[in-house]
């Protein structure tokens, strides 16, 4: 938070120290603000058992004195409220954020200042998505809204109407006119923006749905709600296919986040749950599996009911530059060591936030033959 129009500036001073250790003990990964950093010299490599855990503790002494050390690269002020979602556009080069100070504001990265401050919304905004074209973006609000927004001209063009308190907004990833919304009442409100006024709507049974993903094929719709429940829905014929997790203790799903494999086409899910634990899920994109596998449950993400949320990275930006943890002023990659690199090719990495001043990193080998985290 800040005063409205405040430029980004760099805080060189707050850095971020990156805790790398086997994400199937505490936490992969911690990004911790500490005011005073001590300088690092550069290390030599590491052998197999150090590079890997050694069997030391997660956040454990060894491992924060090989913490790597991160500058927080850059601070966007002006919003004078909580933020609760930011998200890249399709460009790149702008993030819009959604703040219970009742605007979503749109910052260009490059130029690391606000472009826009975008001003409609009656209550807090809660969720804020990208058209793929990157010309607009949507927002969704307790108000029971959602408001399309024109880039260009920074007003508004469309007013959605909702059932309740608007949780989620996606765009569908077929239609640019067509605006996916979970909110309280337990609806998935369908809208076509060139049609405001009528709405198709999915019913949850009344459990208020918390998080929404589109599948690229345009029929499928996975869904998380206040009962713990993972549904997926096929939007041709407005009913869900099937259960996809069922908690028994109830525990709520916060967010849900889906990548692709590109070379085998296989979709894993991760999703976040109030019982404090991260679960990643594959065969999500098999219909001859009644239920996705679980492949890990990540603990030791406090959440304290608060909606966190997760994301895949991109799989070139893991391949081509998240190799760089290996490889940089602390720690080099042993270059001879060729099936640990393609080993890290195959992986897929995982950050979710939490109720902590932590963000966790995970580095997940989806090729194990055992359901491990970190690749041996």
């Amino acid at each position: 938070s800040g005063q409205p129009g405040n430029a980004a500036r760099i805080r060189d001073k707050q850095r971020r120290v990156l805790d790398i250790s086997d994400a199937d003990r505490e936490g992969s990964a911690r990004y911790a603000d500490v005011e005073s950093a001590p300088a690092k010299e550069k290390r030599p490599v590491r052998d197999s058992e150090d590079r890997h855990g050694g069997g030391s503790a997660a956040g454990g002494p060894s491992r924060r004195k090989e913490a790597k050390q991160l500058k927080c690269y850059a601070e966007l002020d002006g919003h004078e409220g909580a933020i609760y979602s930011t998200q890249y556009s399709g460009s790149g080069g702008l993030v819009a954020s959604a703040s219970f100070d009742k605007t979503v504001r749109v910052w260009d990265i490059g130029e690391q200042k606000s472009v826009a401050v975008l001003e409609g919304h009656q209550q807090s905004v809660f969720d804020v998505a990208w058209r793929d074209d990157s010309a607009a973006l949507a927002s969704a609000a307790f108000d029971r809204t959602c408001i399309e927004w024109d880039i260009a001209t920074k007003a508004a063009t469309t007013r959605l109407q909702c059932e309740g308190l608007v949780q989620c907004v996606r765009y569908s990833t077929h239609n640019p006119r067509v605006i996916y919304a979970g909110d309280s009442s337990g609806f998935i409100s369908i809208h076509d923006t060139r049609q405001a006024q009528s709405a198709t709507k999915l019913s949850n049974d009344g459990a208020m749905v918390n998080t929404i993903y589109c599948f690229n094929d345009e029929t499928r719709l996975v869904s998380g709600d206040r009962n713990g429940e993972i549904k997926m829905w096929d939007v041709r014929i407005g009913r869900f296919m099937r259960l996809v997790s069922a908690d028994a203790q109830r525990r709520a799903i916060s967010h849900i986040s889906v990548v692709k494999n590109e070379k085998s086409g296989t979709e894993f899910m991760a999703t976040n749950s109030y019982d404090n634990v991260l679960r990643v899920y594959d065969r999500v994109d098999d219909p001859s599996v009644p239920t996705p596998r679980v492949i890990h449950e990540l603990r030791g993400i406090r959440s304290r009911n608060w909606p966190i949320k997760n994301a895949f990275l991109d799989p070139r930006v893991s391949q081509d530059q998240l190799l760089g943890l290996y490889d940089d002023d602390y720690f080099e990659l042993d270059t001879r060591s060729q099936s640990e690199a393609r080993g890290l090719r195959s992986m897929l990495f995982l950050i979710t936030g939490s109720a902590e001043p932590f963000a966790y990193l995970y580095k997940l080998n989806t090729h194990a033959k055992t359901m491990r985290v970190d690749d041996k």
